[in-house]
């Protein structure tokens, strides 16, 4: 029996139909190809192109990051690190080491764009934060870079000593009307990156931005106030940070502290045409969505805590600005168009 079944399959060739045979020898056909297509000599090339892709990407993932191509897929996955991701991250995880290594309690104040330390395992500190009306803003940075403030007449040389005299001494207006880089878009676009984040998006005005640093505010902020409101904010993070901050409010109003204060004004800062406000108003729309944002979200942080106080009025608003430009006054008198610049001045930021 043991013969016989062992040598049955070595006469059943002789009676396998012929489409199977031809099948059998199409697949050993196949198999003996493979070793002719795939030398020796190519294998060893895919290998080692494979191991020097393998190489390199680790090597630039430890040095740069993971591609582009990497990052801008990975927006598709849904929400993930990709929003946070933006050149090389070695200088963020040193700066944020070093932040993470100083003995507690301290206080970290400098000016940098929101870092996601959680993204590097590493626990994320209490941010706290104060912006002021956009235009405000403006208007005092593009003063001071010029003239300084009253601290000492040639301070504004030494922050800018390269600063030729036809830029020094350009008139805002024609700056803003004439669209000069100083006065539009991205470098009016300002407030928003730095709550954004790192991202390359951030820096590009948009609702893309403008969402990403809301998100960032109701999700990883402590607090944000707004400079026209200052006393409310100090009072806020007495009651939120006691440790920091108790006793910060009798140091605001102290003589000492209000002497030093008014020195830091700005230096022949004015006021635009109404022209020219309009139009900065317009580049900055998305800076005035998000101060009005955060001007909302402060006032229900104060409901919440209990603080009762006079809110200040937005600084104006969109309908504001189109009355304005609705008004064609009279010539004046040189005297008196002296005068209502003055007045315009102080009174820019009141409602009529």
């Amino acid at each position: 029996m043991m013969k016989n079944f062992s040598s049955s399959p070595l006469h059943s060739n002789n009676q396998t139909p012929n489409h199977i045979r031809e099948r059998n020898n199409r697949k050993y056909s196949l198999l003996s190809a493979i070793p002719l297509r795939f030398s020796l000599r190519g294998y060893g090339f895919c290998m080692a192109t494979l191991f020097l892709f393998c190489f390199g990407s680790l090597f630039y993932q430890l040095n740069g990051g993971p591609p582009k191509i990497l990052l801008d897929i990975r927006q598709y996955l849904g929400e993930s690190t990709y929003l946070d991701d933006h050149g090389p991250p070695a200088p963020r995880v040193d700066l944020m080491k070093n932040i993470s290594n100083i003995p507690q309690p301290f206080l970290y104040t400098r000016h940098v764009h929101f870092l996601n330390f959680t993204r590097f395992r590493i626990e994320q500190p209490v941010y706290i934060n104060i912006i002021r009306d956009p235009i405000n803003r403006f208007l005092s940075n593009y003063f001071f870079r010029r003239f300084g403030d009253w601290r000492g007449e040639q301070n504004h040389l030494i922050r800018t000593p390269g600063m030729k005299d036809d830029e020094r001494y350009l008139d805002i207006n024609v700056c803003i009307l004439e669209n000069y880089p100083e006065c539009s878009n991205p470098r009016v676009f300002y407030i928003i990156p730095y709550f954004c984040g790192q991202h390359p998006q951030c820096r590009e005005p948009g609702v893309w931005a403008l969402e990403r640093a809301k998100q960032n505010v109701l999700e990883n902020y402590l607090l944000v106030g707004i400079l026209e409101e200052l006393e409310d904010v100090l009072l806020l993070l007495e009651r939120l940070l006691p440790h920091y901050f108790t006793g910060v409010l009798n140091i605001y109003k102290s003589p000492d502290y209000r002497k030093m204060g008014n020195m830091t004004g700005t230096v022949r800062k004015h006021t635009p045409t109404l022209e020219a406000l309009q139009v900065l108003y317009h580049r900055m729309r998305y800076e005035y969505e998000f101060y009005n944002f955060i001007r909302d979200q402060f006032h229900l942080m104060k409901k919440k805590i209990g603080l009762k106080s006079v809110s200040q009025p937005p600084a104006y608003s969109p309908a504001f600005l189109r009355e304005l430009a609705l008004r064609t006054p009279e010539p004046l008198d040189e005297d008196e168009e002296l005068d209502t610049d003055l007045e315009d001045a102080n009174n820019w930021l009141v409602h009529p």
